[in-house]
């Protein structure tokens, strides 16, 4: 290939990547950007990212449309607890405003544990899951006996409630229906009575529609409602010029 072929081709591909490289330089920066905002409002203690699900055209910015967004912030500080967001938002607007979304805020099992009501003897409960649903593993009644229980998750408004179905003691699975609880304080039935958490609150539009243990902790699962319109709360120092 001659010098002169040659350098038509670097100038003819040039000039196919520039478009690309534009875009890619569009993206970053509204990624930086999104999260940049979302960590001012969010205030978390940990990270916080914001992807993009397709590139960002210059064209499209022009509409006024950023297009769909996956945010996630590690240690949001809510009622107290730590907790990790991972959230898909639709159809972003350069002003904010969102078409809907979806989201799982997860809590970890040690933030959890000091939800759990003490039991009136016995160790306090250690939340976990054994892979298929929430689990309290712990001491109950006078001896102290180890035991494992087995629970069922639901959610009502802006509460959780943990049901005991089942309880793990000596090597024996009974459901907590058949235990008797006549027999004094040292009942394995006496301490296991379903238990109400309230969640932390939540941004208007914002609602809880499930809950699932996983290994990092005990996830709920968010729908975000269409039309969820740009306001923004007042902003101070650097937050205000985002």
């Amino acid at each position: 290939m001659s010098r002169r072929r040659l350098l038509l081709a670097i100038s003819a591909a040039l000039a196919l990547m520039a478009p690309l490289a534009g875009n890619a330089v569009l993206t970053h920066r509204a990624e930086q950007r999104i999260s940049q905002a979302a960590a001012c409002r969010l205030a978390p203690v940990g990270k916080v990212s914001a992807t993009l699900d397709s590139p960002l055209a210059a064209a499209r910015m022009l509409r006024g449309s950023i297009g769909d967004v996956d945010l996630h912030a590690d240690g949001l500080r809510r009622s107290g607890m730590a907790l990790h967001l991972d959230a898909h938002l639709r159809g972003v607007t350069t002003d904010g405003a969102t078409h809907g979304g979806s989201a799982t805020v997860t809590i970890p099992y040690t933030q959890l544990a000091s939800r759990l009501p003490r039991p009136n003897s016995g160790t306090p409960w250690t939340p976990g899951t054994d892979g298929r649903g929430l689990v309290l593993t712990g001491t109950i009644g006078t001896p102290g006996v180890p035991v494992t229980v087995h629970t069922s998750i639901a959610v009502h408004a802006d509460t959780l409630v943990v049901t005991p179905t089942a309880l793990t003691v000596l090597g024996r699975t009974l459901p907590v229906a058949a235990l008797s609880n006549d027999v004094g304080d040292t009942s394995p039935a006496r301490p296991l009575k379903p238990r109400s958490i309230r969640f932390p609150a939540l941004p208007s539009g914002v609602r809880v529609t499930g809950a699932h243990a996983t290994a990092d902790g005990l996830t709920l699962r968010l729908r975000l409602a269409d039309g969820v319109d740009g306001t923004r709360p007042a902003a101070k120092g650097t937050c205000a010029a985002l």
